[in-house]
């Protein structure tokens, strides 16, 4: 069995913690290829981008296990360009996939009913004057978080929810059933590693201490309020206009 996981310090953190038999079986993809990738093994798992549970769903979801986000940590932070007084474009940068891409123009228009225009930007020397969410670990070199504003307090605040970033998926209910067994609990394995200061990963001392004091808003084994999370964050395309139907997710 192969696990296809996203390649960002949260994920990491995630791997670090599973049994050296799992740990074997990882692989890291960018997040945008991470359910193309589970759909061409069919006895496989990923983490993947929540809101791409809107056009695979048939995938069964874990209702125990993912990544999810409830204050200022977070995987995307959003920055704005200096100067400007109107913002009409947002450009996206990173390990981008349909959960900033959608999110992002839903966000917008709730918070200042604007119909903004969403690109992705390859070129990073273009970062600098343009506001823009980076997603993944480019937040964290340069101590470049401290600037921005976490896009998953945004989510959370605006829609008065956990922002469940990443989920569990499989297109074998069996695969979803021993992984829920084989990752409860890590949760407070990943949380004693950061209070000791075990872990694996080389942080600056700004990002890690940012981690250590953030760390709790950072859930990965679910419970009720994730699980509607879930439900709430799928239907947030619907009701603006951007799919045709409520997709009904297969929890596991």
């Amino acid at each position: 069995m192969q696990i296809f996981f996203p390649n960002n310090i949260f994920s990491r953190l995630v791997v670090g913690s599973l049994p050296a038999a799992l740990q074997a079986s990882v692989v890291y993809q960018p997040s945008s290829l991470l359910t193309s990738k589970l759909n061409e093994a069919p006895d496989a798992a990923a983490l993947i981008p929540t809101l791409d549970i809107i056009k695979n769903k048939d995938l069964y979801i874990s209702k125990l296990f993912g990544l999810s986000f409830e204050g200022t940590l977070s995987n995307s932070y959003l920055y704005y360009a200096s100067g400007k007084k109107e913002i009409t474009s947002i450009n996206l940068f990173g390990d981008v996939s349909s959960v900033e891409v959608i999110l992002t123009k839903i966000l917008f228009k709730e918070l200042y009913d604007a119909d903004i225009k969403v690109g992705i930007l390859s070129d990073e020397s273009k970062i600098k004057g343009n506001s823009v969410v980076i997603t993944g670990d480019k937040n964290f070199e340069a101590n470049l978080f401290a600037t921005g504003i976490s896009f998953a307090e945004e989510i959370a605040d605006t829609f008065n929810m956990p922002f469940v970033n990443y989920v569990l998926a499989a297109k074998e209910k069996s695969l979803i059933e021993k992984l829920n067994t084989d990752l409860a609990g890590i949760s407070g394995i990943i949380y004693d590693s950061i209070e000791s200061n075990t872990i694996k990963e080389k942080l600056n001392e700004d990002t890690l201490i940012y981690l250590r004091e953030n760390i709790s808003s950072l859930i990965m084994n679910f419970d009720e309020q994730d699980i509607e999370a879930i439900n709430q964050l799928l239907r947030l395309p619907y009701f603006h206009g951007l799919i045709d139907d409520i997709v009904e997710v297969n929890f596991v």
